[in-house]
């Protein structure tokens, strides 16, 4: 299901594709099946959102710089390009990328899609956090997708999530990309992105009726810098300030892309590779915390749970730890969260 494109956003992806020659208003016209009038009103509205078009008399016009504004149709172009077929719609600004999804599906939309936000008002962490998202910042996504699977194996959708992130970030930043468990992506030892996966399951019959993947993440240090509460451990993937033309559109198409290539070959395990090559606790001692403070019990022979190595990710993605005793455990992130 493709895009209705403006012919605003025509213009943009056509000045995009040619770079490097200006094209006049009398062949973009023909191109695009519009008026002059037409085209001349798009190019004034896309100069007015910052984009630097010139215009040279009897030449045409060229985009010589474009900002750093999320465009639906450059990602979903990109994706069409990597041979995936899903809607992408961008919004200046939503409560949360996952709740305004699952407004869609409430009205009627059944088809897999991606909704992008330059900025969220109630940004949604797990275990009812809340995710700072400010605008111009970050990329704040979410998927709307029907898997064909049980419940128990859409939350290994998070791992599929992190594994792209990671992938993409690398790809397009030259950065060095970690993972820790289960699902921090690191640049510089700190957390430069956050998953929340959703699933929605028919109480009749135990179906699986949809999941929504929501990924956030931090592109540049925001204006001031993060919150207090969380500048110890969040990051960004760009700390300077360098060229921030349609960075964040890559990465988003990049990621998405990464995503969907694994997402579509499941339940074949190339993320799990991706995700073990980039763990940064495997064969690290780490110290185990029990949700909410609770105390964690005791090992069978009486040792110690509070530590132990993590010695290796299983293909649930559960994190095999051995204990100071010699016991071994494989642990899901539910019961319980690690320091390094």
């Amino acid at each position: 299901m493709g895009m209705i494109m403006t012919v605003k956003e025509q213009v943009l992806l056509f000045l995009e594709r040619h770079r490097e020659t200006a094209i006049s208003g009398e062949e973009l016209a023909g191109q695009l099946s519009v008026s002059r009038a037409a085209i001349w009103k798009a190019i004034k509205s896309l100069q007015k959102d910052g984009y630097a078009i010139e215009g040279v008399n009897n030449k045409g016009y060229t985009l010589k710089k474009a900002p750093d504004i999320l465009s639906a149709a450059y990602i979903e172009q990109e994706l069409t390009k990597a041979g995936f077929m899903i809607h992408v719609k961008a919004e200046r600004m939503v409560s949360s990328t996952n709740t305004v999804l699952k407004q869609y599906v409430s009205e009627g939309q059944k088809e897999d899609m991606v909704l992008l936000a330059e900025q969220q008002s109630g940004g949604r962490g797990r275990r009812g956090r809340t995710f700072f998202s400010p605008e111009g910042s970050g990329l704040y996504m979410s998927l709307l997708l029907h898997p064909d699977m049980t419940p128990e194996e859409a939350t290994m959708l998070t791992t599929v999530a992190a594994a792209a992130v990671a992938e993409a970030v690398e790809r397009v930043s030259g950065e060095d990309v970690g993972i820790k468990w289960v699902n921090d992506v690191w640049v510089r030892k700190k957390k430069i992105c956050g998953i929340l996966t959703e699933g929605f399951v028919s109480m009749e019959d135990g179906h699986l009726e949809y999941v929504i993947v929501g990924i956030g993440i931090n592109v540049y240090e925001p204006e001031g810098g993060f919150p207090k509460e969380i500048k110890d451990v969040a990051g960004a993937v760009f700390t300077n300030d360098i060229a921030r033309e349609n960075l964040r559109n890559r990465i988003a198409s990049e990621v998405l892309a990464q995503f969907l290539g694994y997402y579509h070959k499941l339940p074949g395990k190339a993320y799990l590779e991706e995700y073990r090559k980039r763990s940064v606790v495997i064969g690290k001692q780490v110290k185990l915390i029990a949700p909410d403070g609770a105390k964690i019990p005791e090992t069978e022979s009486g040792g110690s749970r509070e530590h132990g190595l993590a010695v290796g990710i299983d293909d649930r993605c559960h994190l095999l730890i051995r204990y100071d005793d010699g016991t071994m455990e494989s642990l899901s992130n539910g019961e319980i969260s690690i320091k390094l």
